[in-house]
């Protein structure tokens, strides 16, 4: 089946055979068993390790849960009128702690019932929320409000957004459409244009999830006996290694990448991909192998596939770089990269060739011990000053590795 998604994925793979692509000569170099066994083992710990504490999580959650009832407490709607949910990172399984001891955002959406005669103000509207907040010290944004927790390692970008249905239907006229997942469409406040804007996080959720869910591997587990292997490792009875989640693990490990990209100064941040622009470009790249019939033998493969095309995902729309909001008609996730001067285009494909050169390197290597070595390297999970992690220094990177394989249990509301 030719889809949109199938023409990308068909013109990436093309560019990649173009340009003698070393990821994937490496991949179909270095494929035995065995090795693929090392290595799927090998990134699944790094993948356990990037997990943001569970017990940090469940505070955001706890703290969100707060925000809720001090709105119902301090304003006139009901607490079944007033829905808070995570959105991005969160939402979509794909939060990854920092490799430094810098503050993760927990992006949430404050979803309230408002009827038609109460949609017509968005300024008004945000300034209530606001205002019934202001105990908490929030920091207004162009459509958020941060709120800080000096005692926690986490904060919260809330947004306040309605049903996109209660908007007055001249004011909806020149909005955004929403052509999937029509029914979880909301209208957020955009400070600078004083409008609403259309949102979707909740279709955007499921979108990713539904891509995620498709089976493109012919095997579905990967055994734990890979980690016998380990001394130090001790497996989970009866789990599956995570790495066949193969869609949210790259999410993970390439979201970590960028981030060990920046710290290392080897990309510019100010001009690093956002979450949403790889989180986008992967599950565009998925949907299609997917709608293409695309299969592979071992999620490692699947990896090492999703990065080599990874830079042709981009589309080029007259002239202008676009990521499509896949939920939210005409919205371009790389709006920024068109007036920049080309410099999140630049940060963006360099970062690409740093990832499929360091993949490309731990797929070359000649032992299991090497293997570790690279990977533990280059995902940051290895302290480079010396044993034990210096965690109040800037550029602390996590300890070495892991003693022990858990299971991440469920969170309240930050599943």
């Amino acid at each position: 089946m030719r889809t949109k998604y199938t023409q990308l994925v068909e013109s990436a793979t093309a560019a990649t055979l173009q340009r003698k692509d070393g990821l994937r000569k490496a991949l179909f170099d270095s494929t035995s068993h065995q090795m693929l066994a090392d290595c799927a083992r090998e990134l699944d710990i790094v993948n356990i390790h990037i997990t943001v504490d569970p017990q940090l999580v469940i505070n955001a959650a706890k703290a969100y849960n707060d925000l809720a009832e001090m709105l119902v407490a301090r304003l006139r709607w009901s607490s079944d009128e007033i829905h808070i949910t995570p959105q991005g990172s969160t939402s979509t399984k794909t939060l990854v702690a920092s490799p430094t001891r810098a503050d993760f955002d927990i992006d949430a959406v404050c979803h309230v019932e408002l009827h038609h005669d109460e949609a017509h103000d968005p300024l008004a509207f945000f300034q209530e929320v606001f205002d019934a907040l202001l105990t908490m010290r929030p920091a207004k944004k162009n459509r958020c409000m941060r709120i800080n927790y000096p005692n926690e390692r986490f904060y919260i970008d809330f947004t306040p957004s309605v049903p996109l249905a209660s908007i007055p239907a001249a004011a909806r006229a020149g909005m955004r459409q929403v052509s999937l997942y029509a029914d979880t469409a909301l209208a957020v406040v955009d400070i600078p244009s004083e409008s609403w804007k259309t949102s979707n996080p909740a279709g955007m959720v499921e979108w990713v999830s539904t891509q995620a869910n498709r089976q493109i591997l012919r095997f579905q587990s990967v055994s734990n006996e890979a980690f016998e292997k380990r001394a130090d490792i001790q497996p989970v009875p009866g789990q599956a290694v995570p790495l066949t989640d193969t869609l949210r693990v790259a999410i993970r490990l390439f979201k970590r990448h960028r981030d060990m990209a920046v710290l290392r100064k080897r990309i510019v941040g100010d001009y690093m991909p956002i979450s949403v622009i790889i989180t986008t470009l992967l599950t565009q790249c998925y949907e299609g192998m997917a709608d293409n019939n695309q299969f592979y033998d071992h999620p490692v493969e699947l990896l090492a596939d999703l990065a080599a095309l990874l830079p042709g995902m981009i589309e080029l729309r007259e002239g202008e770089h676009w990521v499509a909001n896949p939920t939210v008609d005409g919205e371009n996730f790389a709006e920024k990269w068109n007036f920049d001067n080309e410099q999140r285009f630049g940060e963006f494909h360099k970062w690409c060739d740093l990832l499929a050169a360091d993949l490309t390197s731990i797929l070359e290597s000649s032992n299991p011990t090497e293997l570790r070595e690279r990977i533990q390297e280059i995902f940051g999970c290895v302290d480079v000053d010396g044993p034990g992690p210096k965690i109040d220094e800037p550029g602390w990177l996590a300890a070495k590795q892991p003693t022990s394989v858990k299971k991440i249990p469920v969170t309240p509301g930050l599943a």
